[in-house]
């Protein structure tokens, strides 16, 4: 039985920008200049003494709109750069739910709608998670077995909605099947064996989010621990969201994920105020209302705290000042400055001093080590160059109202959405002892640069993804021609990415993989549904072997790279042995009219033309690969100009244990004799030979 496949989580500190960002960021970059010039002279005006006129006030009421103008556009740019289409993240759904349904034996058609919404990098890695639960529970749980909905009066294979809308301030993100809905009476009976008779008076959906219930009387690989909802509901909280479930018995369920758009946390549109002596900032979204509350309006209670009536709505008042660990004013005006406050945890009112204003400011967080009050956000210097502080409104209301699982939530925010966001890791700016830091001497020709590694690295994951993403479209439509040979060239650029990054094991496998395309496009093979499963499980070693980079990556199971070679053992050209020694010297190089004009720069530049044989004992790997592998090496010290067999014939796979290079470089003879030697441990070179080689002459 084929295996569910996993998503791996991965987070990376780097991504694509759009070139219309950066063209927008050099005019605003340009817009900076500007206004600086202008300030600076000013500034010279004033300094020797000058009349700055009438003229100087307008120049300075334009550079401070201009400063403000460019401020908010610099925000809302780093915003948009960090949006991704979240039709990424719908693709690394479809390969497991595929396989969830072969497993369980449902028929279940995926659709994904809403593919070009745009959401923040940090949610789109977050949401992965949630979606697959959900996405299995439709299958699991929700799409009846085909022979149940043939009885049901529907249609065999059941129909599966992921769907993302866009709105002003929310992301909406739904999963929905007309499979055979939810039976609340089966989840209430698995809620009162979890809760007792509490599970009666809870809501549905607050029930099927209880930790550790499920309706599943064995575990199994899919279902049973009572832990899918629970994650999506706390994802969720994570980013001040909402989750809704809808059921109808017998037409399907419908999850619903609403998220507000995530903003820059370090960049605040506040209300400030004064409470003492403090100045403090706080998210202007989050205030309901600033009131003037006569004191005749607050109420007490034996049950409850300080309150009043707002909107015919009970709301408890506490003291700012109180609530920080300062004293509290003991005389309060007769008319005081109360905020109202909204938070996940519900509404709260604080007694402050002064209302001051709105103001956009840039918060600095504080580290946790300095024992600050849990509300305090961090730092930012308000209008006239004073210290304030920034406070958290929903850790705030969330202390003074006694709900710590709303106080826990809150923390997970905070700490995920920065560190996700805006956090920069020291150890990634600075090497750590065990990393390298030498620079290599310039003739290693075995360095890699570690930034192009991993540039190449995520190159070679995005192109595996969406490798995996046309396999899936092919099985759907197995006479496409688009998707097969779509499906190569990716296979192709796969290939050699492992190549250039030295992992041979999964570069076999992607050369295996290959040539099965290659058949398939040459109708050498017919592509059945067990052909299919063993390209995508080749796909998936692909993918994990990807993760391990910059390590060594596992050698692909044996067994699947014997089933692909099988399917192709007939028609393969063997060369493992090669030709004979004396043809393959013999054999002339063919040399195209663009490798003439290479050498003859390569001459111009003062390099030597030499003609090499290799001589090598593969191992366990094929002999195209180790010939790859050599001429990639050589390549670093020289140009190659021509083979023999052709580039063509080696990635092939028409190559044995030999290889005949003609190349340029600047090395004299000596350190080519010197690169073999090093080379040869690496690569079981038993024999090599290089001699100068004459082909043009500058002077002939």
């Amino acid at each position: 039985m084929t295996e569910v496949a996993t998503v791996q989580k991965t987070s990376v500190d780097r991504m694509q920008v759009r070139i219309a960002h950066l063209d927008t960021l050099l005019s605003l970059a340009g817009e900076v200049i500007i206004t600086s010039a202008n300030l600076q002279d000013l500034e010279r005006q004033v300094g020797t003494g000058g009349n700055v006129g009438q003229d100087g006030v307008h120049l300075i009421k334009a550079s401070n709109e201009a400063t403000r103008r460019i401020s908010q556009d610099l925000h809302d740019l780093v915003m948009a750069i960090r949006l991704v289409e979240i039709g990424e993240t719908f693709r690394v759904l479809r390969r497991p739910v595929r396989d969830l349904c072969r497993n369980l034996g449902r028929e279940a058609e995926v659709e994904f709608e809403g593919a070009d919404v745009l959401i923040d990098k940090a949610l789109a890695e977050r949401l992965v998670d949630p979606l697959l639960h959900l996405l299995r529970n439709a299958v699991d749980h929700g799409i009846e077995p085909p022979i149940e909905r043939k009885g049901a009066g529907k249609t065999m294979g059941g129909r599966i909605v992921v769907r993302a809308t866009d709105s002003e301030h929310f992301t909406e993100i739904t999963v929905s099947d007309d499979g055979a809905g939810i039976d609340e009476a089966t989840v209430r009976a698995a809620g009162r064996r979890e809760l007792g008779d509490a599970a009666q008076r809870l809501p549905l959906r607050d029930l099927l989010c209880t930790p550790g219930l499920s309706t599943v009387a064995k575990v199994t690989a899919t279902s049973g621990r009572g832990v899918g909802l629970d994650l999506v509901r706390n994802v969720v909280d994570e980013f001040d969201g909402e989750f809704s479930v809808e059921t109808v018995a017998g037409k399907g369920s419908e999850f619903a994920m609403r998220i507000p758009k995530l903003r820059a946390v370090n960049i605040v549109d506040a209300l400030t105020l004064r409470a003492g002596t403090g100045l403090f900032a706080l998210p202007i979204d989050q205030v309901v209302a600033n009131l003037g509350l006569p004191r005749d309006e607050i109420r007490t209670a034996f049950d409850r705290e300080r309150h009043f009536l707002y909107q015919d709505q009970v709301v408890p008042l506490f003291d700012l000042q109180g609530v920080l660990g300062e004293v509290a004013e003991a005389d309060l005006p007769a008319l005081m400055p109360v905020i109202v406050l909204r938070s996940r945890a519900g509404l709260a009112a604080f007694v402050v001093s002064e209302f001051l204003g709105p103001q956009k400011l840039v918060n600095i967080p504080l580290d946790e080590n300095m024992g600050h009050h849990v509300a305090i956000a961090g730092t930012a210097v308000f209008t006239g160059g004073t210290l304030g502080l920034t406070l958290d409104v929903d850790t705030l209301v969330a202390e003074v109202l006694g709900d710590r699982s709303a106080l826990q939530t809150a923390k997970r925010t905070a700490a995920a959405i920065s560190e996700a966001a805006w956090s920069v890791d020291p150890a990634a700016a600075s090497p750590t002892p065990s990393q390298d830091t030498t620079t290599p001497a310039s003739g290693d020709v075995d360095h890699t640069d570690r930034e192009e590694a991993e540039d190449l690295r995520q190159e070679l994951q995005s192109c595996l993804q969406r490798l995996q993403d046309t396999l899936l479209s092919l099985e759907g439509d197995p006479t496409s021609a688009d998707h097969l040979n779509g499906a190569f060239r990716l296979l192709h650029a796969v290939k050699g990415h492992f190549t250039v990054l030295d992992a041979e094991g999964p570069a076999t496998l992607a050369h295996h993989l290959e040539t099965v395309l290659d058949y398939l496009r040459a109708e050498r093979l017919n592509l059945t549904q067990d052909r299919m499963d063993q390209l995508l499980d080749g796909v998936t070693h692909l993918i994990a072997a990807a993760d391990q980079l910059p390590g060594v990556p596992a050698d692909p199971p044996s067994t699947l790279l014997a089933a692909l070679h099988e399917l192709t053992a007939n028609e393969t050209v063997a060369a493992e042995d090669g030709v004979a020694l004396g043809d393959l010297i013999r054999q002339p190089f063919d040399l195209s009219p663009t490798m003439q004009l290479q050498v003859l720069s390569a001459l111009k530049r003062g390099e030597r033309t030499y003609e090499t044989y290799l001589r090598f004992d593969p191992g366990r790997q094929p002999g195209f690969l180790a010939a790859y592998l050599l001429l990639r090496r050589i390549g670093k010290a020289g140009t190659v100009l021509a083979t023999v067999p052709s580039v063509t014939d080696i990635e092939q796979g028409r190559c044995g244990r030999e290889v005949k290079v003609l190349w340029s470089t600047s090395l004299t003879e000596t350190d080519v004799d010197a690169l073999h030697d090093r080379l040869a441990p690496q690569y079981s070179l038993h024999e090599h030979r290089t001699v100068p080689t004459t082909i043009f002459s500058l002077g002939g």
